[in-house]
């Protein structure tokens, strides 16, 4: 069961993310969402064009992070960090969320990024 409140208390805290499982992404307004498998060039134009210039969205929501190994986990780390890929900032408002399948899948979420993380299920 999501922890809706948390979720909210994270608004405008810098580096932190909060997650939750894939199932209860359907709760959350207003959101953006990318798979974790996304290259690059996709993340890229997604920060172009559905973060920078649109209105605004209060979640970033970054999927199924637990089925990427460790180190393909570090781009999003830099982000969740710095709020921000390639020089495109995401909104001050805007809460960062990994999904997981489920409780095991927290224990696959590398260490750097999970010292990030807020448990919100």
């Amino acid at each position: 069961m999501i922890n809706k409140e948390l979720i909210e208390l994270q608004k405008g805290c810098v580096a932190t993310c909060v997650v939750i499982q894939s199932e209860d992404c359907k709760q959350l307004d207003s959101k953006i969402i990318v798979n974790a498998d996304s290259n690059d060039s996709e993340l890229l134009t997604t920060f172009k064009e559905n973060i920078s210039n649109k209105e605004e969205q209060d979640y970033f929501i970054i999927s199924e992070i637990d089925k990427l190994n460790e180190s393909l986990q570090n781009k999003y780390y830099q982000i969740v960090k710095d709020r921000e890929f390639h020089g495109y900032k995401l909104p001050k408002d805007m809460v960062i969320v990994l999904t997981v399948k489920d409780r095991e899948g927290l224990k696959k979420i590398s260490q750097e990024l999970y010292h990030f993380c807020i448990v919100a299920f």
